[in-house]
């Protein structure tokens, strides 16, 4: 039921199909509108210098990865990247079309929200979305914020998420004398990965960009693990883990006057996918017919202008359509199986305001609305509608040795069913205070602190699902308490960055699933409590040796105590929460040299418990890279190999879920 529940999740715009075909033929026009009167060429110039990292000294803690970063590491989805972010848990059902999902500082899947070019992203029936859905072909930065972000124009709705992802596109950068340029990339690798792409970008005119990115991955899915057996220790295949996905995108960048922005994005994905049951001792291929099929649409537009050279004002518009279809012929009921379709809609509106007051004293507001329905071909589904509407309002204040940071989140929602009897409404403020104090002029140290208040809404399946949901679930409340301190240095020879944050968390209200009549009827209920206490350690750095030699360093350490305070009689009460490590981190080397790059990842976790309160060892999973760049027939050529679990750990993440041991990539792109 729980499996089920976790892989139904949404979106289909049918509409959205044809505009996405004009913007693409749009992008691959030659530029017709771009005259020269003259050229001239000077001679080139080659500028040295150490970069140094994207560390962000803001009064709540950001950590932000950019691509140059991204490329030392073993990664080919969006949440292959978050693993290497502090204070995270991934939950990762294994291979490349595996459910991941991630939880930020212990608060659960359903706390992170995730922004995709400034717009946030959702799934209102599960409240979580998958992250393997997510490519790299042209991602340029991926950011995770504590508390708030940076952004001075965030949406209402992005202040609502108790930890925020954020994923930022690369933007064209195309001048006159390069109108156009091509990346196409092919990564190979085992268990029959196959995994082409492309990136268009093109000058449309001197005020209109266009970027077009296509991309293809398909999968067998058959790697080997191995089963513990009593004594004996069995050798087998992971079955119906197979994945077929396809992801496409055309943007549109229109700057008609300087200081203002127009933003167009259409977007598709269409996946089909087997769905590896759990291994079960002499059964490991059971439920091996389960099928999923997603598809995924939406367009969004963005304007962004600056009104005065104090004023700034931001408002997105977004149209988001799926539909979900899951096939189980092993379930048993009179119709022997299941053929369920969901279909989800979501239409959703910000607008941000940002003031500067003074030198020292700046405000911005937002105002957001969504609206959400759900239809399904089930019988007496209940069809549910809801209306969220998003206010806040934020202050700072900045000095040369404190920041000062205030905001206050206004959240409304009403719900409405075509069956049955909608849940209630629910009207709450909720606020955020943070404070950064640098007690010295040159800002290489920074204290700060912040307390925030969150919530967020039972999800359709929490309340609406057949036979467990539950119409009177309450909001789960998360309140999070932080203190850290950050320092950085940077030299000509290299940099140092340091961070180190301490955490207390409280999650009131969880919404948590117990069984009712029996082990295959469960009921939803408000009985969890859940205290975390936690510190996230990370150092990064790089060091110039020679003129040829460069080493990098990036190492993370989690602490991480999340139990249960839910119930005293209770045999879980004060044990971990399941899935939840105390000890994790990551660790990645790297050398950069003319002749060949390379680095080593290496990833551990503690023992985790289970569901059932059983114990997962933990483990250390190792790989390394090598890689380089060059110009050929002024062709800019990239090779990558990558040799993942280099020691064949085996190991789950999931309790019955194996990951794949050990495996190889290779990858190719050419750019022009």
């Amino acid at each position: 039921m729980f499996l089920r529940s976790l892989c139904i999740r949404t979106f289909l715009l049918r509409s959205g199909i044809k505009c996405l075909g004009i913007m693409a033929l749009l992008a691959f026009c030659a530029p017709l509108f771009a005259q020269l009167d003259s050229v001239q060429r000077i001679r080139e110039v080659v500028v040295t210098a150490t970069p140094m990292p994207h560390i962000s000294q803001t009064v709540t803690p950001v950590q932000v990865f950019d691509k140059n970063s991204i490329q030392q590491f073993n990664v080919l989805q969006l949440s292959d990247v978050v693993k290497h972010f502090t204070g995270v848990t991934v939950k990762d059902y294994g291979g490349v079309g595996g459910l991941k999902t991630v939880s930020i500082r212990g608060l659960g899947a359903t706390h992170t929200g995730v922004s995709y070019d400034g717009v946030m992203m959702g799934d209102i029936q599960n409240g979580q979305v998958d992250l393997g859905r997510m490519n790299l072909s042209n991602v340029d930065e991926v950011a995770l914020a504590n508390g708030s972000n940076a952004d001075l124009l965030q949406s209402a709705r992005a202040m609502s998420a108790g930890g925020l992802l954020t994923v930022q596109s690369a933007k064209p950068k195309l001048d006159s004398l390069h109108l156009m340029k091509t990346d196409v990339s092919l990564t190979a690798g085992s268990f029959g990965l196959l995994h082409p792409a492309i990136v268009v970008q093109n000058r449309l005119s001197g005020k209109l960009l266009s970027s077009v990115i296509a991309d293809y991955q398909c999968t067998n899915g058959r790697y080997p693990f191995t089963f513990q057996n009593g004594n004996l220790l069995e050798h087998y295949k992971r079955a119906n883990s197979d994945v077929k996905t396809f992801h496409g995108e055309a943007n549109l960048y229109y700057q008609p006057a300087e200081g203002r922005d127009w933003t167009f994005k259409g977007y598709a994905y269409t996946s089909t996918r087997g769905l590896p049951g759990a291994v079960i001792l002499y059964n490991p291929f059971a439920a091996a017919g389960q099928r999923l099929w997603e598809n995924d649409y939406f367009m969004q537009l963005q304007y962004k202008v600056a009104l005065s050279s104090t004023t700034q004002w931001k408002t997105s518009l977004k149209a988001d359509y799926s539909d979900t279809r899951y096939v189980d012929p092993y379930f048993l009921n009179s119709t022997g199986g299941l053929d369920d379709r969901y279909y989800q809609q979501e239409y959703y509106l910000t607008s941000s305001l940002f003031k500067k007051i003074s030198d020292r004293l700046n405000a911005s507001a937002a105002l957001d609305a969504q609206l959400n329905h759900l239809t399904s071909n089930m019988t007496d589904f209940p069809t549910p509608t809801r209306f969220t509407g998003y206010g806040h309002v934020t202050g700072r204040y900045t000095s040369s040795a404190l920041k000062v940071e205030a905001s206050l989140l206004a959240t409304t929602l009403t719900e409405h069913v075509e069956q049955g009897t909608a849940a209630n409404g629910h009207n709450r403020l909720s606020p955020l205070v943070s404070v950064a104090w640098l007690p010295f002029k040159d800002d290489r140290l920074q204290l700060r602190g912040f307390y925030k208040e969150t919530f967020r809404m039972p999800t359709f399946n929490d309340l609406y699902y057949s036979s467990i949901g539950n119409k009177d679930l309450k909001p789960e409340t998360a309140r999070q308490w932080n203190a850290g301190i950050s320092y950085q240095k940077k030299t000509p020879d290299g940099y140092l960055a340091l961070s180190l944050d301490g955490y207390y968390n409280r999650v009131l209200n969880k919404i948590i699933a117990v069984p009712a009549k029996d082990l295959f009827v469960w009921s939803m209920l408000n009985l969890g409590l859940v205290e975390t206490t936690g510190a996230d350690v990370s150092a990064r750095g790089g060091y110039n040796c020679s003129r040829s030699l460069h080493l990098t360093m990036d190492v993370s350490y989690t602490y991480q105590h999340a139990v249960d305070k839910s119930n005293l009689v209770s045999s879980s009460y004060g044990q971990l929460i399941a899935y939840s490590p105390e000890h994790s981190g990551v660790a990645t080397l790297g050398v950069l040299t003319p002749l060949v790059n390379g680095s080593v990842n290496c990833i551990f976790s503690g023992y985790r418990y289970d569901l059932s309160h059983s114990v997962i060892d933990g483990y250390a999973e190792t790989s390394v890279a090598l890689w380089r760049s060059f110009v050929l027939h002024h062709l800019t050529t990239d090779l990558k190999l990558e040799v993942l679990n280099l020691t064949d750990e085996q190991y789950v993440i999931v309790k019955n879920y194996p990951m794949p041991g050990r495996s190889w990539r290779v990858s190719v792109g050419v750019k022009f």
